[in-house]
């Protein structure tokens, strides 16, 4: 211990101590064990996984199939466990076992800081730096949308960045170690969409390296490097075996591998009527608008988007929009009876106005962290600067999608996996992470203060931040804030047309549209098609103009608080670079400027306001209405519900809670099944499909109460079939679905053909019925005097294995999406197993590798004291 240097140690400490005070305070309700956080997207993974979890509690683990969604999906979609690893203690004592949402700051802190030692950046820029990237305003805006796992994953991103950065530093032990342990754990997070953005970024920096190891004539050290790096990447790849392996076997047969397109002219179906990946239209939904990027430093450009906080029990929408805002104050002189408040709640929605059919809020860097970015660009040598650039601008023309389609149409169609994923948005998590980093570098080079050039770099900055504000004043002054909806915008006059009656309700209706906005559609060149109430048509054009003027009251003043704290920024630097105050002064400065800027805006989207008390909050989420407690008291438990008392059926899993769901929410359905719900049970339901489904309840609305209606025509668990139609290809085989009759007629496609001879028609006298259903596997018993088809309401999966009196059988697939089995005379014990062998193969490989990293990293610590190396230190 005579080593010991406490005061190298000292920065450090430090660091640890103001992430977590700034966590703590940021999200200071978290701190109360009576209260949680509340999140749609958890709340909705709460009614997924409910079925799992009773079934755990009974049999002491999850099942690997579900059957309350989508009449049945793989369990692992939803809820998966492994073997314990040390590997998930590691995980928790990163978060130092902080409670949510605390814990996501303070990760995303430690690993970005990280990060930067590794870049060798001074402690108190990495301190500043780390606080741009952990509070940019993506990260309260995911958390309370309730995508964890994706701010986990984005929180581990830069610290695998960091040790990829030992190992090309020749620290080969432990950037090896720490590149398998950390890119284990960042996987393991569960988001391969922000895993994929994280291999974008290692690849350029991979890709620069290489450049600057030519021009130094070390390849072999970089191929070195480049080998540490791959046996790293197999290794952490091997850890998440389990769910790496069965969601690429899952994404094959998901909508993700392909949707059905029933126009044949769409360009991205293929020739049996399926897309490669995710259709164009899907995956490129939510695209960031060219203007909108903007957004980085100024985040009013296109308006503001949703919040999911409530107030009183009222939704609470984006705090900007004040009592005293344009629209609200012309509201309440035309409905006096309807208060500010509900205003507020009800038309906050209607600040956004950009290209995204909606969104929770803009992409916010930070008008401090931009500014840095610029100056380093000038500051800075060509070691990283010209990787970093070029990634930021890749990652922000991906953002664009469908707004930039000649480039994003070539890469989604030949960049292998990038069709997999949707949300074209989401690529600014690039600019997240590299924006900060160049930041903190800049920092660092101003630090140093040894350039002699420094002044002049430095005012070519200032120069280059002044063009960027000039085109946001030029954005600001030649915008007229009022691309609208047209359906929308028709919603304003039908409030008003009705007259009377609860105007809140009417309010709140109007938010309800999922219809997306369209581009360049302005009011003055839609109103004329509306046919109404010349009354109606002029409050239409007033309310809008109401809008317009709060829009742009919010970029205006937005611009104006970036400059201010822009020009904060500039004169510390500027002082500093002048010798008159000294390095600390301004590191820390530059550190408090960014945490004021940044949380002061993310509180707006996460505050004391996004908790509520957990008792409240879980009975208030999945309560039992008489109409649940009605299918409740049935006493077949094997049949489904299909919810049309409200909403989309497939985008809401509280169904799920308590039964069997026709609908759901996923992602990423069973691709054959998601096609039935777009063609067979959106809009015009059909009728046979929710009978060959075993659709038992139909939960609808009768004024104000939701009523559940038995379906006479539910044809149970199985049945025998008269006849069989067979079609050539899907689109044929969802087509018959149109207009059939399920009970005595199968729809089968004509490559199970050769499985269908000496088949006959059924008759009263045979008869098959299910015995045992357990998730994971079903059985039937049949009787009957000739070889018969039999449909089964369950859903055809690939790993679904069937048997006949314990012998292998073929298992057919029938109208579209059903399993179906040619049962030969007799009496017969029918078995289905769902025995997926990506799962149980890939459970071994991920125990065995979690284990080997552990001995890695326990041999790197026994290797490191014995040579009295302090990791820190050898920094």
């Amino acid at each position: 211990m005579k080593n010991f240097n406490f005061k190298s140690l000292l920065p450090h400490i430090i660091a640890v101590v103001v992430f977590l005070i700034i966590a703590v305070i940021f999200c200071k309700p978290g701190l109360d064990s009576s209260l949680i956080l509340k999140q749609q997207d958890i709340t909705g993974w709460k009614g997924m996984s409910q079925q799992a979890m009773e079934y755990k509690e009974m049999h002491g683990h999850f099942p690997l199939w579900l059957s309350n969604m989508f009449s049945g999906m793989p369990a692992y979609q939803v809820a998966l466990e492994g073997a314990w690893s040390p590997l998930g203690l590691i995980d928790r004592t990163f978060q130092l076992w902080l409670p949510q949402p605390m814990n996501f700051f303070f990760l995303a802190c430690i690993s970005f800081y990280f990060m930067c030692i590794c870049f060798r950046i001074r402690s108190y820029a990495a301190i500043a730096a780390a606080l741009g990237f952990a509070y940019c305003s993506f990260s309260p805006i995911i958390i309370t949308a309730g995508h964890n796992s994706q701010m986990m994953a984005l929180a581990y991103a830069p610290s695998v960045i960091g040790a990829v950065v030992l190992i090309f530093r020749k620290y080969y032990l432990s950037g090896f170690t720490l590149t398998a342990l950390l890119t284990a754990l960042q996987i393991g997070q569960g988001h391969q969409q922000i895993s994929f953005y994280l291999f974008i970024i290692l690849c350029a920096f991979t890709i620069n390296y290489i450049i600057n190891a030519i021009k130094e004539k070390s390849t072999v050290h970089v191929a070195k490097s480049i080998g540490f790096m791959a046996i790293a990447a197999i290794l952490a790849v091997s850890v998440n075996a389990i769910t790496l392996w069965t969601t690429y076997e899952y994404a094959k047969d998901s909508k993700r591998g392909g949707q059905l397109v029933m126009d044949g002219s769409k360009k991205d179906a293929s020739a049996d009527g399926k897309t490669k990946g995710l259709s164009k239209e899907y995956a490129f939904q939510w695209s960031y608008g060219k203007t909108e990027t903007f957004s980085l430093m100024f985040p009013g450009v296109m308006g503001y988007g949703m919040h999911y906080a409530e107030r009183d029990g009222e939704p609470y929408m984006f705090p900007q929009l004040k009592e005293n805002a344009h629209v609200v104050n012309y509201f309440t002189e035309k409905f006096p009876a309807v208060s500010a408040d509900q205003i507020v709640s009800y038309m906050s929605q209607q600040l956004y106005w950009g290209d995204q059919p909606f969104t929770n809020g803009p992409v916010y860097l930070g008008a401090v962290i931009c500014f840095l970015f610029i100056i380093g660009l000038f500051m800075l040598d060509n070691e990283n600067k010209w990787w970093i650039l070029a990634t930021v601008i890749l990652a922000i023309l991906l953002s664009w999608g469908k707004n930039f389609p000649g480039f994003n149409n070539f890469i989604f169609d030949n960049i292998p996996l990038y069709n997999k994923f949707r949300v074209p948005t989401m690529t600014l998590v690039i600019p997240q992470i590299l924006a900060p980093l160049l930041a903190a570098m800049a920092l660092n080079k101003i630090a140093n203060n040894n350039d002699p050039e420094i002044w002049k770099k430095y005012k070519f900055g200032l120069y280059a931040t002044g063009v960027v504000f000039i085109l946001g004043l030029f954005t600001y002054m030649n915008a007229d804030f009022g691309r609208e909806n047209k359906a929308r915008t028709k919603k304003f006059n039908d409030i008003y047309q009705s007259g009377g009656g609860d105007v809140a309700d009417k309010l709140s209706a109007l938010n309800a549209t999922d219809e997306p906005f369209k581009d360049n559609r302005l009011y003055e060149e839609t109103v004329g098609n509306f046919k109404g109430n010349p009354d109606a048509l002029k409050m239409s054009r007033e309310v809008v103009a109401e809008v317009r003027k709060d829009r742009a009251e919010l970029f205006g003043g937005d611009i104006l608080r970036s400059f201010i704290f822009v020009m904060i920024a500039a004169i510390l630097l500027g002082i500093f670079i002048r010798k008159m105050v000294p390095e600390n002064v301004m590191l820390i400065g530059a550190a408090l400027l960014i945490a004021v800027d940044l949380l002061s805006f993310g509180v707006k989207y996460l505050n004391d306001k996004s908790f509520d008390s957990k008792d409240k909050y879980e009975s208030s989420e999945f309560p039992m209405s008489p109409a649940d407690e009605q299918i409740k008291k049935d006493a077949d438990p094997n049949f489904r519900v299909f919810n049309l008392a409200g909403g989309d059926p497939f985008q809401e899993s509280k169904t799920s809670y308590y039964h069997k769901s026709i609908g759901g929410y996923h992602p990423a359905k069973i691709g054959i099944y998601d096609d039935l719900a777009s063609y067979q049970l959106s809009g015009s339901t059909n009728i046979a499909v929710l009978n060959m489904l075993n659709t038992k309840y139909v939960l609808q609305r009768q004024g104000n109460d939701v009523v559940a209606s038995m379906n006479p025509g539910a044809l149970g668990n199985c049945w025998f079939v008269k006849g069989i139609k067979t079609v050539n290809g899907a689109v044929e085989e969802m087509k018959a679905l149109n207009n059939f009759n399920p009970k005595d007629t199968a729809v089968i496609d004509q490559k199970f053909a050769s499985d269908l001879k000496d088949i006959v028609a059924a008759d009263s006298s045979a008869s098959i019925k299910m015995t045992n259903f357990d998730n994971d596997a079903i059985s039937y018993q049949s009787a009957s005097s000739a070889k018969h088809l039999a449909v089964f309401s369950e859903i055809y999966y690939k790993d679904w294995k069937a048997t006949i009196d314990g012998q292998p059988a073929t298992m057919l697939k029938a109208n579209y999406v059903l399993r179906a089995l040619v049962i030969p005379a007799g009496n017969h014990k029918i078995e289905f197993k769902f025995e997926p062998r990506s799962y149980y193969t890939g459970r071994t490989i991920s125990n065995i590798a979690s284990w080997l990293v552990t001995i890695l990293l326990l041999l790197t610590i026994f290797m490191q004291f014995r040579n009295n190396k302090n990791n820190v230190k050898s920094l």
